[in-house]
């Protein structure tokens, strides 16, 4: 059986990418950025239920009711398309968020299934995730009650001053930048939860640092970047491009790559259609 719950946490404002929508919901390849992360973890044995987190806002205008809590098992034909998508994707059910991240996160917690001994908490802007990361993630989670993906931090640091001025270098040796899904026993984490939720967090391993939890550190794909910038989006572009043309994908070259928002290209590849 499954043991895993996973919960995809879709509240991000986006304004550092300038959209005029929540972050999760902007276009890539398309597509809402939300369905390309869902379909990330299609397959995945361990994982037996996919929860999203939402903003009431967004969840209202896809379910045109004040619903906080949906299950997707049996959704009607005439159901707001996206959710159709969520489902075929594996999304079981969609819950309101709450103010903070933190918040949402908990909101998820409480609608993890009994079942479950563990949960993944994983970011709607990272759509790369990797498989074989998943099932590393999992089993160092099982050995040691918790674990994130992370990766090494390659660049070389500089503290700076508010004038823009270097104060010093800061030594990468032992910096690792966090990823997601960072994964736990789940009443583990919600006995974290409960009770640091007045503390701000960044990340989940954060809050079940704060009740005195270790966590272990699983080298991630630098692949699984989070979409933060416009920038961001285009190498999102570009990167699935770049996966449809080594699947053999038939369009013409024109189909596939395009330009990107900024009237920028990062691949300006022509390939004749078969």
């Amino acid at each position: 059986m499954a043991e895993f719950s996973l919960i995809i946490v879709a509240g991000g404002t986006g304004s550092r990418m300038k959209a005029d929508r929540k972050k999760a919901f902007i276009q890539l390849a398309d597509e809402p950025l939300l369905l390309h992360t869902a379909r990330a973890f299609q397959g995945v044995p361990d994982i037996g239920e996919v929860i999203i987190v939402m903003p009431a806002v967004e969840l209202a205008e896809l379910t045109g009711g004040n619903d906080a809590n949906i299950s997707l098992a049996k959704l009607p034909a005439k159901a707001d398309v996206l959710l159709l998508q969520l489902a075929d994707a594996g999304v079981t059910r969609v819950v309101v968020g709450g103010p903070r991240r933190q918040d949402s996160v908990l909101n998820g917690l409480w609608a993890v299934g009994d079942a479950f001994e563990y949960v993944m908490i994983h970011d709607a802007a990272r759509p790369f995730v990797s498989h074989e990361d998943l099932k590393t993630l999992a089993q160092r989670t099982r050995e040691t009650g918790a674990a994130i993906l992370a990766h090494p931090v390659r660049d070389t640091l500089k503290r700076v001053q508010a004038d823009k001025q270097i104060s010093e270098t800061v030594s990468r040796g032992a910096l690792w930048g966090a990823q997601t899904p960072q994964a736990f026993r789940r009443k583990l984490l919600m006995d974290a939860f409960n009770k640091h939720n007045k503390a701000d967090v960044t990340d989940d391993a954060e809050m079940y640092a704060l009740n005195g939890g270790k966590c272990a550190v699983v080298q991630g794909s630098s692949l699984n970047f989070k979409i933060t910038t416009p920038e961001d989006l285009e190498l999102a572009e570009a990167l699935i491009a770049l996966r449809a043309a080594k699947a053999g994908d038939i369009r013409p070259a024109s189909a596939i790559f395009r330009k990107l928002p900024g009237g920028n290209t990062i691949f300006d590849l022509e390939r004749p259609s078969s």
